[in-house]
C-alpha cells in the first residue's frame, strides 16, 4: 500500500511515452481538461486469489495566476492504519503551454514526514528538501531536459498529447524526471477495448502499454497497461500491472 501513488501515477509515464514527439513545443494547447476537473481513483491489490481495495487518490484541477494547477492526493484506507500508513499530498503548475513551474510533496510514510520543492528555471530544477528524521533543510540542483516533466505535471501533459490521431508507428521516447533523475520510456497503443469499472460504467477506450521505470514498485521490464478514453479528454480509467508482491489494478470512479 506504501506504493498507492506510484501506481496511480503510473499512466503518465504509460502515455508520455506513446504521445511524445520532439518539438520546438513540445504539447499543443489541450482540451483535455480545465479548471474544476476532479478524477477519484481507487487502488485494487491481488492477495492470493483476493482483490483488496487499499487506497484511493484524488487528482484534480485548478487555475493559478493564470495557469494551471494540479493537486493529488492519496490515501491508504483507514482500516489499513495498522498494517500500514501512507499520507501524501503533491500540488503543481505549468503555464497554458505547458512550461514546468513547480512541483512540491508532503508525504506522511509510517509517520515519517517527508517535503520536496521543485523549482523550475530554464535547464535546471532546483530541489529543496526534508525529512522529519532531522532538522536539516537540503538543496539539491537538477538538469532538466527538454520537454521533461515531473510526475506531477507528466499526467496531464500526457494527456494533452493527441494519442488517438498519432500518425507515427512503433514506440516513440520520452524523458521523464523520477526520483531525482530523467529517464527515457518508451510505449505503445495496443487497440480499442470496452472496459467496465467497479462502479459499473462503461467507456470506450485505448489500450496502451509501456515497460516502467527500474527501481520503482513495479519490476524491470514487466509491463504496465492503462485503458484510456477514446475522446479528447484521454481520461485513464483503468491502470493493470503485477508488482514485486503480487498485482495492481488502478480504477476510475
Amino acid at each position: 500500500m506504501g506504493s498507492l501513488l506510484r501506481c496511480l501515477l503510473a499512466f503518465s509515464l504509460l502515455l508520455f511515452s506513446v504521445g511524445s514527439r520532439v518539438e520546438a513545443q513540445c504539447v499543443e494547447e489541450t482540451q483535455a481538461f480545465g479548471a474544476g476537473e476532479v478524477l477519484d481513483y481507487a487502488a485494487y491489490y491481488n492477495w492470493g486469489f483476493v482483490w483488496v481495495k487499499a487506497g484511493v487518490a484524488k487528482f484534480s484541477v485548478a487555475e493559478e495566476n493564470g495557469n494551471y494547477k494540479f493537486t493529488v492526493v492519496a490515501d491508504n484506507l483507514p482500516k489499513w492504519e495498522w498494517l500500514y500508513s501512507l499520507h501524501s499530498r503533491h500540488t503543481a503548475s505549468v503555464t497554458k503551454d505547458f512550461k514546468p513551474l513547480y512541483m512540491q510533496a508532503s508525504t506522511s510514510e509510517n509517520g515519517v514526514v517527508t517535503k520536496d520543492y521543485y523549482r523550475y528555471d530554464g535547464d535546471f530544477i532546483y530541489k529543496t528538501y526534508s525529512s522529519r528524521k532531522d532538522t536539516l533543510v537540503r538543496t539539491k540542483v537538477i538538469e532538466h531536459p527538454a520537454c521533461s516533466w515531473d510526475i506531477i505535471n507528466a499526467v496531464y501533459v500526457a494527456r494533452s498529447m493527441d494519442v488517438r490521431n498519432r500518425k507515427e508507428k512503433g514506440k516513440i521516447p520520452f524523458h521523464v524526471i523520477f526520483n531525482d533523475s530523467v529517464y527515457t520510456i518508451y510505449g505503445s497503443v495496443l487497440g480499442r477495448e470496452k472496459i467496465e469499472t467497479r462502479t459499473g460504467k462503461e467507456y470506450d477506450c485505448l489500450k496502451c502499454t509501456a515497460t516502467v521505470v527500474e527501481g520503482t514498485m513495479f519490476e524491470a521490464g514487466v509491463p504496465v497497461y492503462v485503458w484510456i478514453t477514446n475522446d479528447v479528454r484521454q481520461i485513464p480509467v483503468l491502470v493493470e500491472s503485477k508488482i514485486k508482491v503480487g498485482s495492481v489494478k488502478v480504477y476510475l470512479e
